[in-house]
């Protein structure tokens, strides 16, 4: 947690690498999801397991996260979220939240409904990063795929 993140990020995916796994984006993006996502790890091997959805776009939905995609209506406000998403100019953690509230705020929902069931939809987890940290870290095209999905 503490290893300067210029250290950690190769070995990072190296490890990634040699568990049938591989880095998203140039050296500077993964260098920023590892940083992002380091301190709710303890391990390498939580990088492959615990952090899986952002580094593969095969992983499980948790039982806790799954409840949050179940909430009446998140699915159909996670697909025009990704509709809204896919227009934009740009894709930042301010960008995809004024976006994320003024959605929720249009259909009279509050705005965690859609943050809880983005985050399952996104990483199929419940806790994690910051909710708007997670989607620049899955990247625009693959949150977009991943909120078409469920």
């Amino acid at each position: 947690r503490t290893m300067p993140i210029e250290s950690l990020a190769p070995v990072v995916a190296q490890w990634l690498k040699d568990n049938g796994l591989s880095r998203y984006g140039d050296e500077a993006f993964f260098a920023h999801v590892v940083d992002t996502t380091r301190t709710r790890y303890a391990t390498l091997l939580d990088f492959s397991t615990k952090g899986r959805a952002y580094f593969s776009d095969d992983f499980e939905i948790e039982p806790q996260a799954f409840e949050k995609l179940n909430v009446p209506g998140a699915r159909e406000l996670l697909h025009e979220l990704a509709d809204r998403l896919e227009v934009q100019n740009e894709f930042t953690e301010a960008s995809v939240e004024a976006t994320l509230r003024k959605l929720a705020e249009e259909h009279g929902v509050k705005a965690g409904v859609l943050i809880n069931a983005s985050r399952a939809a996104l990483t199929g987890q419940s806790v994690g990063p910051s909710a708007f940290a997670v989607f620049v870290c899955i990247g625009r095209e693959r949150t977009i795929n991943r909120l078409r999905r469920v």
